[in-house]
């Protein structure tokens, strides 16, 4: 049953958007309904001010120079511009200044942010200096939103040559100096400036937070900071994107009720709702107001039925419902996910080891297995080269996960044996590890290491015959989240980068998805310690009982 509000008391930009989905006059999803519930309780406060005047000349601005915005573009729009809350010195402060839209490829994230980004040049903004970022990981994403105001002053130059100056790096303000640039995400060469706003375009590509901060640590210097953070959803995996998405559903469940994220999500509820056309709008609003891009979103449909690659990158940009081919992917990301469960006491516990080392200047994956209560708990540790870093850019923050202390970097231009060794002669004095397995790369290598210190070692076969032996067992304890790694973030992204490759007889082996940034150690060293499986036996806890004497 629909649920009936009687007050739709604010400024026509806010009602409109907010009666049509507490309504059901269009299809949206849990999120925006969610939105509504959220953004109906902040504005109950008496000391919510709300602009009208600046929201019209707003509106009328992007709608004269740009093109009409339609109701859900004016939505956001009263919460960029004219929402403000009246803090306990008497000040006014945006409701929201972290803008976090996220919606289907076709939304229009790029106009939109056109609009607002000219609008917080202008004299109704009424802040001198309050330059604009705009930040992508490509030169060409970054520049979208900027050439699209550089054309619009250029079709309008006879009204805006005395307002703004401009050319092909830097759009200006002329008397309140306001400035707007674009900027690619290379933190080594770029700092954070005194930015009023920071616009991110298509986050979901940032691997890590680095390139974030160093472009967001001059806000705050200038008043009313933005944040504008507006994607699809991507590739990238428990990273950037993800935590926000964590942070903007804690938002729409209360949980942060003070916080200044304006979370505007649309997709669909579940994977099932994209066999009915109808739900699309979920995920993309702008497909109820624009015809051509209907056509097209249906011609994407009939092309992804006949190729699930097409349907992987259909669900994951069109339908923002994140997807990998299950015909490729050894591991779903939900089955990686669920990883994450705490260790139980293992103290003393009996394991088996592994080691993958293929190459002494790259990568070395090391770790523990144990079996206890029908799960596997495999404890890791990586050795890196500091020469590889150099070589290679890898997609993940390894220094984050060397401050977690899963890694280890090795200032040298190789890992020598003694790093492995060394690692499992120390967790000898917590567990007892009665094998410890690698392949044929690197055993001859190691074997005498080893013996010499008193420390088992054996060599497992790998490739196509250990993988298909593997490939049944490995599909279970993911499935049936049996196997744990702990908060590993290092294991997780190491089990995301692992593809299946099926030959003409149907048998599996596992590769790398990317060979050259995306690494595997880790996975295929678990997949040595489960070659041990049958010399593992189960952990389990000894009862104690008091003694007598009689």
């Amino acid at each position: 049953m629909t649920q009936t509000y009687n007050t739709y008391n604010w400024h026509p930009a806010i009602s409109e958007w907010m009666q049509m989905v507490e309504q059901d006059d269009v299809v949206s999803c849990k999120e925006q309904k969610q939105l509504m519930t959220y953004i109906r309780q902040r504005l109950k406060a008496d000391n919510v001010v709300i602009k009208n005047d600046v929201l019209d000349t707003a509106i009328a601005t992007a709608e004269r120079y740009f093109y009409t915005l339609y109701p859900f573009q004016r939505f956001i729009y009263a919460f960029v511009f004219a929402v403000f809350e009246i803090d306990e010195d008497g000040d006014e402060q945006l409701m929201f200044n972290d803008y976090f839209i996220y919606a289907g490829r076709g939304f229009g994230k790029n106009g939109i942010l056109s609009c607002m980004i000219f609008e917080c040049t202008t004299a109704n903004h009424g802040i001198d200096q309050y330059n604009i970022d705009i930040i992508a990981t490509s030169e060409d994403q970054a520049k979208t939103s900027f050439e699209d105001i550089h054309n619009m002053l250029e079709n309008n130059k006879k009204q805006m040559k005395n307002v703004y100056q401009w050319n092909l790096e830097y759009i200006k303000h002329r008397r309140n100096g306001s400035t707007i640039k674009y900027k690619t995400s290379n933190a080594r060469t770029k700092d954070g400036g005194r930015p009023g706003a920071v616009a991110f375009d298509e986050e979901h590509a940032y691997e890590d937070y680095q390139n974030y901060t160093v472009h967001t640590s001059g806000l705050g210097k200038k008043r009313h900071p933005r944040r504008f953070h507006l994607t699809t959803d991507g590739y990238v995996r428990g990273s950037v994107l993800d935590d926000r998405k964590i942070l903007a559903q804690a938002v729409l469940n209360g949980e942060k009720p003070n916080s200044r994220m304006l979370p505007f999500i649309c997709k669909l509820d579940n994977d099932e709702e994209v066999n009915d056309p109808k739900n699309w709008p979920k995920a993309n609003p702008m497909i109820l107001y624009y015809k051509p891009l209907r056509t097209e979103i249906h011609q994407h449909w009939e092309e992804a039925q006949a190729s699930s690659e097409v349907m992987v990158e259909f669900m994951t940009k069109r339908m923002n419902r994140p997807s990998q081919d299950p015909t490729t992917v050894a591991v779903k990301w939900g089955d990686i996910e669920a990883t994450n469960q705490p260790f139980p006491e293992l103290e003393k516990a009996t394991c088996v080891g592994a080691i993958d080392f293929a190459d002494v200047r790259d990568f070395c994956a090391v770790g523990l297995m144990f079996k206890k209560d029908g799960k596997y708990y495999f404890k890791h540790h990586t050795f890196i080269c500091a020469e590889s870093m150099k070589i290679t850019k890898f997609k993940f923050p390894i220094h984050e996960a060397v401050e977690k202390g899963l890694a280890t970097i090795i200032q040298d231009n190789y890992i020598d044996e003694s790093y492995p060794l060394q690692w499992f002669m120390e967790q000898a004095k917590d567990y007892r590890i009665i094998n410890i397995a690698t392949d044929s790369f690197r055993f001859k290598s190691l074997k005498n290491e080893f013996e010499e210190a008193g420390a088992p070692l054996v060599q497992v076969r790998s490739g196509p015959y250990s993988h298909n032996r593997l490939s049944s067992m490995v599909d279970k304890l993911f499935a049936s989240h049996s196997i744990v790694f702990g908060d590993d973030m290092m294991m997780r992204w190491y089990c995301n980068n692992v593809a299946v490759k099926f030959d003409n007889r149907g048998e599996k082996t596992y590769i790398k998805i990317e060979p050259k940034t995306r690494k595997t150690d880790g996975f295929f060293a678990l997949l040595h310690a489960l070659m041990l499986d049958e010399e593992l036996p189960e952990s389990r806890e000894f009862k104690l009982f008091d003694a007598y004497t009689y």
